[in-house]
This record gives C-alpha cells, sequence and structure tokens, in this order.
C-alpha cells in the first residue's frame, strides 16, 4: 500500500511491517533509540490522514496536546492505505566544523603527489608501449621505479596520453600510481578525514598539497535508525546476515552523501580525493567493513582485528577515485577503537612529559591515561544520555535543542541553538540544568527532585515548575507553546544522567589508582568530542563527572578525534606513529572490575568528588 511522507514523498509499504520499519527501509529520518521497541518515545511522527488511535506506548510516551494534535510514535503505527506523515525534519546545526577551525600542521607529507609529464611521441625509432615511455618519463623524474601497473591505468593510458598532445599527470602514493589524467591538474589533490561518530558521522576535505581544509561536512548517522548505541547494534547485526549488511550500508550511505556534498559545495571531482583516513570505535570500525561483531560484546571481548589497515575505495564501495588510499586508524580493544587514537593524536599535549588523562566524551566514552611510565585505555558503560538518548525530551545538538540553562528564583532561562522555541535538551544543557538545578535547590546531592509542597527554600515560581510525573516529579524547563509540549527534566532523566557520569568518574578514579598515582597528581584533564567543546569546567566539577580537580586543569580541546584523522591525512608520520601507539597502550576492562564498582557506587551523588 502506498503511504504519503510530506511534503512529496510517496513510499510503498510491505505487509507485516510498521511504519517505523517502512521509513528505515525508505532511509527516512526518524529516530530509533530503543530499536523499535516502544521504550524511549523518540520516534514521533505527526498523522494527518487515517490517525490510527493512540496505542498504549502513545499514552505512556505522548502528552494529551500532542495525541489530540495527531502525532503517534512510528514503532507503534500499521500504516494504512492513504495515510499522510509528516516527520520533524530538524535542522542540523553542524558544529563540527567550528571544533576544526584554526587546526594548523607544522609540515604537509601526505605521501600522494602529483606529478606533471611531458612525454616523447612514438615513432618508428621508438617503438616503446604507451605505458612503457609514461614510466620511463616518471623513473626521470623521481629516481624511483615502478614495477606493477594497474589494469586501471593501463586501460586508459593510450587515450589519456593523445587528449592533451601527449601532456598527462600522475598521481602517485610512494612507488604506487593511483591515476593518470589528461594536461596539467597536478595542483588539484585532495584528501577526506572521516570520523565515523556512533550519533553522528562528519567528513572534512583537505587540499593535500598546501594543507588548507577546504570544507567540513556532517550528519546523522543513518545506522541511529537500527539502535542508538553500539550495543543495541552489535545486537541487531546478529540477529542476521541482512541486518549486519543493512548496517554496513547504512554508514556507507552517510559517508558517501557527505563526500557527495563536499564535491558540489568545492567544485571538485570525486576522482581528485586520492586519500582517507579513517577514525571510529570499534563497532563502527567493524559494521563499515563487514567483519564479525557478535563477540565484541561478550567476554572476554575479542575484535576481529586492531592492527591499522590500508585499503583502497574500490573495496570499500566508498565514493572517492577507485584506486584511493583508505587508512583505518588502529583499534586498541572491543569498545576502544580507532577514535581514541585519533584523539591521541589530535591532543598531543597527552603525550607530554607528566600524568595526562583524555576523556573521550560521546555516545560511548573512552579514557587514556599517560603517566610517565605506562599508557592504558579503558571504556566506560556511560550509555548515551550524554547525547540526549533516555532522556524524555533529548536530542542532539540540533536547531531548537536548549544548550544551557541559568535558574534564579524568577524563573529559568534557556539558551537554544537557532534562538527559536526549544523542542528539546541536548547533553550540554542537560549537564547544565541539573547542575543549576542542585545549586537552586530543585534536587539534592542524591538527586531527587525536591517536594513542592515542603521546599520552603524555594521560590513560588520554582516550587510552580515541580509537579507529578510518572513514579516520580518532573521540574518543567520551558513551558510549550501551541502544539509544543513542555520541556522537562524528570526524576529518571536525573537518574540517567547520574548512572553517565558515575560511570566516566569511576572510571578516571580506576585507572588512576591501576597507574599508582592519585587524581592529585595529574597535570592535566582534557576532554575531547565535539559534545566536549560546549562544557564548562564549573559543571562537570559541580555535578562530579570528574573527580574534584582545580579548574585550571581541565581543557576542552574540541573533537580530538577527527583532529587526529586529519593530522593522520596530512602527515604520513603522524599515521606511522598510530602504529606505535596502539602496541604500547594496555586495554583496560573494567566490566569485572570490584575496584570500578566500588568507586562507582560513590561517584553516583551530584557534588565536587574527591
Amino acid at each position: 500500500m502506498e503511504i504519503k511522507i510530506l511534503p512529496n514523498r510517496v513510499i510503498q509499504t510491505e505487509n507485516n511491517e510498521t511504519l517505523m520499519g517502512a521509513l528505515i527501509r525508505h532511509q527516512l529520518p526518524v529516530e530509533n533509540v530503543c530499536n523499535g521497541q516502544g521504550t524511549c518515545g523518540k520516534c514521533k511522527v505527526r498523522m494527518l490522514g487515517n490517525l490510527p488511535e493512540p496505542s498504549v506506548q502513545d499514552l505512556k510516551h505522548l502528552n494529551e496536546v500532542e495525541i489530540q494534535a495527531g502525532f503517534r510514535l512510528a514503532c507503534t503505527v500499521v500504516p494504512e492505505e492513504g495515510m499522510v506523515i509528516e516527520l520533524n525534519f530538524v535542522e542540523s546545526q553542524d558544529r563540527k566544523e567550528s571544533a576544526l577551525l584554526g587546526l594548523k600542521l607544522n609540515a604537509v607529507d601526505s605521501r600522494a603527489e602529483k606529478i606533471c609529464l611531458t612525454i616523447d611521441k612514438p615513432s618508428l625509432q621508438d617503438e616503446r608501449g604507451d605505458w612503457d615511455r609514461v614510466v620511463d618519463a616518471l623513473s626521470a623524474v623521481t629516481g624511483r621505479s615502478y614495477t606493477y601497473p594497474s589494469l586501471h591505468v593501463l586501460r586508459k593510458v593510450s587515450e589519456v596520453l593523445r587528449l592533451e598532445k601527449y601532456v598527462l599527470t600522475v598521481t602517485l602514493f610512494e612507488n604506487e600510481i593511483l591515476e593518470i589524467e589528461p594536461g596539467d591538474t597536478s595542483k588539484r589533490l585532495y584528501g577526506v578525514a572521516v570520523d565515523i561518530g556512533t550519533t553522528s558521522v562528519g567528513v572534512a576535505l583537505y587540499d593535500l598539497i598546501t594543507g588548507n581544509l577546504m570544507k567540513v561536512v556532517s550528519i546523522e548517522n543513518e545506522q541511529t535508525a537500527y539502535g542508538a548505541d553500539v550495543i543495541s547494534r552489535i545486537s541487531f547485526a546478529k540477529e542476521s546476515k541482512e541486518n549486519a549488511l543493512a548496517l554496513q550500508n547504512a554508514v556507507k550511505r552517510t559517508i558517501n552523501h557527505l563526500l557527495k556534498e563536499v564535491e558540489s559545495k568545492v567544485d571538485i571531482r570525486k576522482d581528485e580525493i586520492v586519500k582517507m583516513a579513517i577514525v571510529g570505535n570499534t563497532t563502527m570500525h567493524h559494521l563499515l567493513l563487514g567483519l564479525e561483531v557478535s563477540h565484541l560484546a561478550v567476554s572476554p571481548f575479542v575484535s576481529v582485528c586492531n592492527r591499522p589497515l590500508d585499503l583502497t575505495a574500490h573495496e570499500l564501495g566508498l565514493e572517492i577515485n577507485p584506486r584511493g588510499k583508505i587508512f583505518l586508524l588502529p583499534n586498541i580493544g572491543s569498545f576502544v577503537g580507532g577514535d581514541t587514537v585519533g584523539a591521541i593524536v589530535g591532543a598531543p599535549e597527552v603525550l607530554e612529559q607528566g600524568n595526562h588523562l583524555l576523556i573521550d566524551l560521546g555516545t560511548n566514552c573512552e579514557l587514556f591515561l599517560k603517566t610517565d611510565k605506562i599508557m592504558m585505555a579503558c571504556s566506560t558503560a556511560a550509555g548515551p544520555a550524554f547525547e540526549g538518548a533516555g532522556i524524555a525530551y533529548g536530542m542532539r545538538a540540533k536547531q531548537g535543542a536548549i544548550e544551557g540553562v541559568s535558574i534564579t528564583e524568577s524563573g529559568v532561562h534557556c539558551e537554544v541553538i537557532g534562538d527559536q522555541e526549544p523542542i528539546g535538551i541536548c547533553g550540554s544543557g542537560l549537564i547544565e540544568a541539573i547542575d543549576e538545578m542542585k545549586r537552586a535547590g530543585v534536587i539534592n546531592k542524591q538527586g531527587k527532585i525536591a517536594v513542592p509542597e515542603t521546599a520552603d527554600n524555594l521560590s513560588e515560581e520554582l516550587r510552580n515548575r515541580i509537579r507529578p510525573a510518572e513514579k516520580a516529579r518532573e521540574f518543567i524547563l520551558a513551558y510549550g507553546t501551541g502544539q509544543r509540549s513542555d520541556v522537562t527534566i524528570s526524576q529518571k532523566d536525573v537518574g540517567e544522567l547520574q548512572l553517565a557520569k558515575g560511570a566516566v568518574c569511576a572510571g578516571i578514579k580506576t585507572l588512576v589508582e591501576m597507574a599508582g598515582i592519585s587524581v592529585a597528581d595529574l597535570d592535566s584533564v582534557i576532554l575531547s568530542g565535539t559534545f566536549a567543546t560546549y562544557l564548562k569546567a564549573k559543571n562537570i566539577l559541580n555535578i562530579g563527572l570528574v573527580p574534584d580537580i582545580p579548574p585550571e586543569k581541565i581543557k576542552m580541546v574540541g573533537n580530538a578525534a577527527h583532529v587526529g584523522a586529519i593530522r593522520t591525512l596530512l602527515n604520513h608520520q603522524e599515521m606511522m606513529m598510530t602504529e606505535e601507539l596502539y602496541t604500547k597502550i594496555g586495554h583496560i576492562e573494567l566490566g569485572g572490575s570490584a575496584t570500578f564498582s566500588n568507586y562507582f557506587m560513590n561517584s553516583l551523588y551530584l557534588e565536587k568528588l574527591s
């Protein structure tokens, strides 16, 4: 049957599939944190035709205003002929570009180069083959030998030679010939650095000759349609080979979509992109490559491959020059991947003399500790709360997301991305909101929301913002207007944040103890990740996200993992350094650690933690 997706899309649905399933199959944007189980309440769509009765899940997750306005959860809707659907197309706020601006490298040495040659024409006195004369001319210029040509190059050499009167340009990577083009194109040589995050994917296009940034674009990882975190995606992939392939195709589509976007915006051809560096956690790495992920989530948490990989674009199905070189940074362990290695390269101060801690915050959280004696890394089971998943009105950092909160006796002031009516709250806003609620007395250090009737310390305005909710209470951050519902923080939301931040804090304490130092011995704590860029040191200290240290020791470095991919793209020495790093970093599994469990219980309090 056919259903219409506004403004101008018609899709066919299949028997025995939900509206959610149909939207995912047609690659339409819909939030799917719980993988269609009806527990997250995020997959809201508005029904404008053939409105079904609200389901049990609708009544649980949607308020009366939303239900009357035609909102339903896509995972509970059975498609019917003639349905008209409006999706929540929220424009994404690209924060990745601002996080990368200002990056400068001392030297560009990508090992990719272009050389323009003028070739001697064949004659009866010189009957060398077309390829032989190209290789001879190239060797005369570079002093290197080139033995084995690719069939791709051989098939086009005769035509390319004659198109521009025996002037052509050869693209090299070290001793390998990647491409030949007619005429002089030696000034057009490009590469891309790709950050495959669990939530979003970023692509940065660079000029490999000058080292200049050409364009940064990012978009939601299409895999989010199959689950919000790596565990849900591993579970989905394990169900069938078709599911695993769907996840692989989803991330490849995401990358290729971004590649087409940078090509159109900068006016380059995809064949001119000849090198790519990729970072991502171990699960993202394996899903991109089509590797088995089932062993990542069960003890002893074994990956297929941790070593750095050197592949071609053709092998991976990524739409740059098919002979383009693709480098994947090495993994450290099951949940500590190439993104952590990239973050270390992208924040090189963490390798300086002394004791330095790197916290890579995102949908997953990785910790790296370096002392003068040891390097170790671990991941914490923080969950996706920092990205808004699992939070009633949580969302990613998009237009309409509350990103900053201040609370006074007279009320609540919210800073909203895009300066518009708030529709939800992103991670940085959540952390500041809970810190402000604790400071104002709306919640206590145990995270309990005050009972308004007995909260004599609160003004009437703040007491009025506390109201009953399912099984507990909630606090209104912003009142809704029209069909917009109020944006609230519930008792459950506070608990989700406590679990996430408690895991991070406990992980820090565990690593520090295992290294034989104390928190006070840390010379710096470096927070990386696009999300971390927007955090404030006072907020993360006040709620105990990190143990109590002097705020001047805390440094936000932006998306260090993506910066690391860029540095390895532009300088091959940096790529070679990653090969050394992954062999030297010890991987710590916190899952069965009694030390971690003890610290975790004490790290749930919303206060400065020693």
